[in-house]
């Protein structure tokens, strides 16, 4: 690894908040925040709630793969999950980040950059070439976030998804050069 890389992992995010492991028990808080979040803020459909259940069984069922990484947030005053973000092989090159949801009080302050971050050097001790994750525009920081680290982002067509008419945006992040890659 390349001191460029350990130097990005050197900063904890927060006194209040540490990045760990995903364990089995985070699964019914992942889908729950994830549901509740997009559901009654960003008036998304029922559709949701399935397209959630079947990639956290998506994940799951590969989370002992060698690429898979994933990650929870966790308020240390209250010991209880705030944030979370998956990533696994699309191909053997290539990995894809989902799910990647924080909590309102925990945005701006470092924290969904250093979960990424994490996410980045992992992908480069396992030799992928790209990340790839798909938002929406109108999940501004989000969209903010990837431009910031480096990802390059190509918009489609305004579509009808999960109840609402919004322009996906794919992002890819070329990691050919950067850490172990």
């Amino acid at each position: 690894m390349t001191n460029r890389v350990k130097a990005r992992n050197s900063a904890a995010p927060s006194a209040s908040v540490t990045v760990r492991e995903f364990r089995t028990a985070d699964r019914e808080w992942v889908a729950a925040a994830n549901i509740r979040h997009y559901t009654e803020l960003e008036g998304f459909d029922a559709s949701f709630a399935r397209a959630v259940d079947s990639a956290l069984d998506m994940l799951v069922a590969g989370r002992n793969d060698e690429g898979s990484k994933f990650l929870i947030a966790e308020r240390k005053d209250v010991s209880a999950p705030a944030g979370c973000i998956f990533f696994s092989a699309e191909t053997p090159e290539i990995g894809r980040i989902r799910l990647f949801y924080l909590e309102e009080a925990l945005r701006g302050r470092g924290v969904g950059k250093h979960m990424l971050d994490q996410i980045r050097d992992h992908a480069c001790r396992h030799a992928f070439k790209s990340i790839r994750v798909s938002t929406f525009d109108r999940h501004e920081a989000a969209c903010h976030l990837y431009r910031i680290a480096g990802f390059r982002g190509i918009e489609r067509d305004s579509a009808v998804a999960f109840g609402q008419n919004m322009r996906q945006i794919d992002f890819e992040l070329d990691l050919t050069g950067q850490g172990d890659a």
